[in-house]
């Protein structure tokens, strides 16, 4: 057995009775990080899918819309469903033609006469809502993407760290922060589409 300069057994070298040292603890480290390397990716993917999805949200369907109203005619429920489906004059903001709207889904039933704002996509669909309230959702979604990044860097950060280090400051404010901030712009979107939209 090893000693060290007063003789007695160095257990730091021998491996035995200091936790975390010897093979065993070693493959359980290395089985760890891969875990949690594993549970970081999936965050980072997660964020990225949801950034795509807010583009899709956001400007996809603003990108060749016309915004405007569509003035309710009649409604009634859907032959498939629960929804209510309503018939009606969309009018462009831009003072272009107007058009006649089918199947236009306003989210509940409107009264003859009642003008919801609305958008035209490219294909001819209408749907309800504006442009700023299109974007507003968009927002949303990238700012659940931020909080998810910053989710990832715990278990990337656990997953790259040598032994028992502890987080570095300032990668834990980083993740922090992109991780309160994202949830705290989510939070402002829903206000903002609730109250203002």
């Amino acid at each position: 057995m090893k000693t060290d300069a007063n003789g007695r057994p160095n257990l730091r070298k021998v491996g035995t009775g200091v936790p975390g040292v010897g093979p065993a603890a070693a493959k359980r480290g290395v089985g760890s990080r891969i875990g949690a390397g594993a549970v970081g990716i999936f965050f980072v993917f997660f964020g990225l899918v949801l950034i795509a999805s807010g583009y899709e949200e956001g400007p996809a369907k603003v990108r060749g819309a016309t915004q405007g109203t569509v003035t309710i005619e009649r409604c009634g429920k859907d032959v498939i469903g629960d929804d209510v489906e309503c018939s009606g004059t969309f009018r462009p903001d831009d003072g272009g033609a107007r058009l006649d709207v089918e199947d236009f889904e306003p989210g509940a039933d409107r009264d003859r006469g009642e003008e919801v704002q609305a958008v035209a996509d490219r294909w001819g669909s209408f749907r309800p809502g504006s442009f700023a309230s299109y974007y507003v959702e968009a927002v949303r979604f990238w700012c659940v993407g931020t909080a998810m990044f910053g989710v990832a860097i715990f278990p990337l950060s656990a997953a790259v760290r040598s032994g028992s280090r502890p987080i570095r400051r300032g990668t834990r404010i980083t993740a922090l922060s992109l991780l309160f901030g994202g949830l705290l712009g989510c939070g402002l979107c829903v206000f903002v589409s609730s109250v203002f939209l």
